[in-house]
């Protein structure tokens, strides 16, 4: 059975030895490559002097910081030597590009041709060892799973059909993928015994057995038949166990989304549970949303001071409004806000704002228009609730509303939600479910693709919306 955690050490382990020995023995070629003038008395001055020992812990762990930007340690379990060798290739270059200006250029050396024989080197060193160990692991593991030593755990649900046919091409003829299935979650009647070596489970009970069977991931086997209101349905119920949700492409599907492959080599199977997003660009994007919300949460810390005092001048009740809103995997959080509208301003229940709408205060209206009322969303993004961009999240009322109308919605959840969206800046706030429709629509193009430019596009456009105070 996968213990991501315990590979993912293995990993980190792995990488911080090599890289390690790997910057030491650049340090020995180093040595030789010095201006005698300015050089050391021997290689054991050189290699126990502060900059050098100081280089030989910090040069490491900034190199498992670039390891880590790569996406290397997000998905252990499965993967590949082809994408080991890749993902190494990227980093290492990065890493030692990075290295040669803070730390090799200013060598006192007799030529500058010699300083790029150190960055070849350097880079040879880091990709030979550092890829080379990498590979050895990666081995190890591939062979772990072809002789069923380590193993996911996986359910499928679907017909006594199709699931019967999961289980037999992953079970007996792709054993290398690592995945055993033991339990079967069907969508019709199917009596125990036409599948002799599954557990049966129920939806209605599916968090509770899921944990008791240490099921990794789910495989998503529903044949054409079966509507997209009921895929869907099914995606919301399974979202919430935070799982990977696997769909086989050898039967025919109504999901209109394009889909990341999980293998090639073996059965093809195709992620419904996340965006179509490379590993690296999800942990930059972390990167940029803690970084980012960090700094605006200290600079702009007078600003909200500021607005707060407003807030509380200008009407009764609290500074600050907060809403559960449903985030990633369909998770509930508590997104936070300026208040911009009187208190009790839904005494009959969920309630769209309009841009002429009376429960909006005076100070409320300059917070909308500006988009002022949104920054203390940036506590939600640091806390992992959100992103900076991302599609809008919305409170369960409305969800089933729109879903009922445009079951696609539910795909949505494959990313953190957003303070800002190519939603929001195409159409802005919505005042009804059509409205929201129309807007999600841009947010379903968003999530096909999603990359640092198009994020970065995205806040150019949010901040000109904020500069001009069209946010109503």
């Amino acid at each position: 059975m996968r213990n991501d955690s315990r590979h993912s050490v293995i990993y980190l382990v792995n990488d911080y030895l090599s890289t390690s020995l790997a910057w030491l023995l650049f340090n020995i070629v180093r040595y030789n490559t010095l201006d005698p003038v300015n050089s050391y008395t021997s290689l054991g001055n050189f290699l126990k002097s502060p900059f050098v020992l100081i280089g030989q812990l910090v040069i490491p762990l900034m190199m498992m910081g670039f390891y880590w930007l790569s996406g290397y340690y997000n998905k252990t379990f499965v993967k590949s030597r082809i994408e080991s060798v890749m993902t190494t290739l990227g980093s290492t270059l990065l890493g030692t590009v990075i290295i040669y200006f803070i730390a090799i250029i200013d060598d006192p050396i007799p030529d500058r041709y010699s300083n790029y024989e150190l960055v070849i080197i350097l880079e040879g060193l880091l990709l030979s060892i550092v890829g080379l160990t990498r590979i050895i692991i990666t081995n190890r593991f591939i062979s772990l799973r072809s002789q069923r030593k380590i193993w996911l755990n996986v359910a499928v649900i679907g017909t006594a059909e199709t699931i019967e046919d999961c289980a037999r091409r992953l079970n007996t003829k792709n054993p290398a993928l690592g995945l055993k299935v033991v339990a079967a979650i069907p969508v019709d009647s199917v009596k125990e015994e036409v599948l002799p070596d599954l557990e049966i489970l129920s939806l209605d009970s599916l968090a509770a057995d899921s944990d008791r069977l240490g099921i990794d991931e789910f495989i998503l086997a529903l044949p054409m038949s079966h509507s997209e209101m009921e895929r869907m349905t099914l995606l919301r119920k399974l979202y919430p166990l935070n799982r990977p949700i696997l769909q086989p492409a050898w039967i025919a599907s109504g999901l209109n989304m394009r889909s990341r492959i999980s293998n090639v080599a073996g059965e093809p199977l195709t992620d419904i549970s996340s965006a179509v997003i490379s590993e690296s660009t999800r942990n930059m994007k972390r990167t940029f949303d803690v970084i980012v919300s960090t700094i605006v949460l200290i600079l702009l810390l007078p600003v909200f001071a500021i607005i707060a005092i407003c807030v509380k001048l200008n009407s009764h009740g609290p500074v600050f409004f907060s809403q559960e809103r449903v985030g990633r995997h369909g998770r509930r959080f508590k997104i936070h806000k300026f208040r911009t509208m009187i208190t009790d301003a839904e005494p009959d229940g969920p309630a769209l704002s309009r841009p002429d709408d009376c429960r909006i205060t005076g100070f409320g209206r300059t917070l909308r228009k500006y988009r002022l009322d949104e920054l203390p969303q940036f506590w939600n993004v640091l806390k992992g609730e959100m992103s900076i961009v991302g599609p809008r999240p919305e409170r369960e009322f409305y969800e089933d509303k729109i879903i009922a109308k445009a079951p696609e919605y539910t795909l949505l959840h494959q990313l953190r939600p957003g303070i800002t969206s190519w939603g929001m800046v195409k159409y802005g706030y919505a005042s009804d479910v059509d409205a929201m429709i129309s807007r999600m629509r841009y947010d379903i193009i968003y999530i096909e693709n999603v990359s640092i430019a198009i994020d970065l596009k995205i806040l150019l456009y949010t901040i000109n919306t904020v500069i001009t105070g069209k946010g109503i």
